[in-house]
Parts: C-alpha cells; structure tokens; sequence
C-alpha cells in the first residue's frame, strides 16, 4: 500500500470553526481494511479508481470509480476494498462546529455513500494540493473551506436532482437556458438519454415538447424585458439569443397576437 498524507491535530486551534484534522491520497493494497467501533472523526472520501464496501449505520454500499463516501463521528463502520480491484482514493478528516453545521444542512441525514460524484474530483485534488505547500495552518484550512464547501454543495445539489423526476430536471434545464439557443443534443447529454426519450417523458407530463416549452419561455421572458425595461426590440432579440429582431418580432407576434413595441406601448397604457 502507498499512502501519502499529512496529520495537522498538533496545529489547530480547538476554538476554530473548522478543523482539518489529516488530508491524504492512499493507493490501497489488496489486504486494505478499517473498523472503528465509535469513529471519532468526520471523514469525505473520493475513489479515484477501484471499488469495495462500506458497512455503515445497518448500510452494506458498495463505493467505487467517481463516488463519494461519507464517514459519520460517532458511528461504527467499517470498510475495505475489493481484493481484484483495490481502491486509490482521496480523502480528508475534519472536525468542528462549522463541519457539523455543514454536515447537518448540506447531507441528507443517514445517507452515506453518493454515487457519480466525478465533478468534485478536481476540488479533493485541489485539497490534497494545498497542503503540499508551504502554507501557514490557518492560511491553509481557509482555502480547504472553499473546496470542502464546493464538495458539500455539489452533493446537495446532486442528490436533489437525483430524487427529482427527469421531466422536472429537463424543464429547469430549458429553465436555465431560455437566453440561449435551443440544443436538444446537449439537453440529451446533460441528463443521458435518448432524444426520443426527452421528448416522450417531457411531452407526457407538459403536453408540450421540450422545444414548444423552450419557445413559450422565451416569449415569457421577452414580455418581461419589454414591461420592465428599455431595452430596444433589437437588444431583447439579442439577449435571447433570436436569429435576428425580425425572427424574433414576427415569433413574437405569432405567440401574442402583436408586435413587441404594439406590446410594450399597451402594456405602458394598460
């Protein structure tokens, strides 16, 4: 086994909001195992390849290649990676009072293993790459809080979306895109199925197609700019992403019945 780490208990300050107790990167042998009865640490720990098992709280997961697992203070657990193909992970130890408050907001409560997790690799590399400097204790624990933080709300945000249903994920991504132009291939990429898939679920609970819904958001979101803005008919067409305000004005009256400026002068009146 290769491990390389660095132990910071001897450094921090007990009064500190967060403690990073020991940061480290381990290539696991085939014979790699751990059991705490009653853990006195807060672990996070990514599996940059490989795989094994993970029994906490009355959980047998199996964390493996891009996941994220989580070891809770307080619980007995015990993990060890699979013999034909052993794990190489990263990992951090922290403790303290704003540890736990992110733990409480940000995990959901008995959930310790998160599937999928290859966007925060970069920020346990991040992690381990600071404390390969030079840097003072609090210097150094202050640029891990930004990484750790990023790791927590990826997860957050990850496991909300994973209890979503997909109709609901493909409109908040049309949602978030409505001032750009319409890709359904990345649509297609960003929650991994078919088009005739998107298309079908989407359409089965919004009785329209993701694009029908993307232009009627456009319009939406036109009628917006011309009521509570200056901005010209031109400049809208822009931010929206149109072909040009002609495509835009004649979408637009097809969608409302008239014009942008026959819109915006009723609405002013209205």
């Amino acid at each position: 086994m290769i491990e390389k780490f660095k132990n910071f208990t001897a450094l921090y300050d007990e009064n500190e909001p967060l403690k990073i107790d020991i940061v480290g990167e381990t290539y696991c042998d085939k014979t790699f195992k751990i059991e705490r009865k009653v853990s006195d640490l807060n672990a996070l720990e990514f599996i940059i390849d490989g795989k094994g098992t993970l029994d906490i709280g009355n959980q047998h997961l199996i964390p493996e290649k891009n996941d994220v697992f989580f070891l809770k203070k307080g619980s007995f657990h015990k993990y060890r990676t699979d013999s034909n193909h052993p794990w190489h992970k990263f990992w951090i130890v922290f403790n303290g009072d704003f540890a736990e408050s992110l733990i409480k907001c940000y995990l959901p409560k008995d959930v310790y293993l998160f599937k999928n997790c290859n966007a925060v690799k970069r920020y346990f590399e991040e992690i381990v790459e600071t404390t390969r400097k030079d840097l003072p204790y609090d210097i150094m624990v202050n640029r891990i809080t930004i990484s750790l933080m990023h790791i927590f709300i990826y997860i957050r945000n990850r496991v909300i979306m994973d209890n979503e249903e997909l109709p609901d994920i493909i409109r908040k991504n049309l949602d978030e895109s409505v001032e750009s132009a319409f890709n359904l291939d990345n649509l297609c990429r960003s929650v991994n199925y078919s088009k005739n898939y998107v298309i079908h679920v989407f359409k089965n609970k919004y009785k329209l197609t993701p694009y029908q819904y993307f232009l009627d958001k456009k319009i939406e979101a036109a009628k917006t700019y011309l009521i509570h803005t200056n901005l010209s008919v031109g400049s809208i067409a822009n931010t929206l992403h149109y072909a040009d305000q002609q495509y835009f004005s004649s979408s637009f009256k097809k969608a409302t019945g008239c014009s942008p400026l026959e819109y915006r002068r009723k609405t002013q009146r209205d």
